[in-house]
């Protein structure tokens, strides 16, 4: 099981990976919908960790 401030920490470092991401190649590029798919789903499991 996560700790849930190490889990925070990766939602961070993924939402400064997705800004990057769309900066450089837009919102609807490959890459930023592969970001902003992992940003969602470790948001989804921080959520999940944190409401049980």
């Amino acid at each position: 099981m996560y700790d849930p401030k190490e889990l925070w920490k990766e939602v961070e470092q993924l939402q400064e990976i997705l800004h990057d991401v769309v900066q450089k190649k837009g919102a609807k590029s490959p890459d930023a919908v592969r970001a902003i798919q992992a940003f969602r789903n470790k948001m989804q499991e921080y959520n999940d960790l944190t409401t049980q």
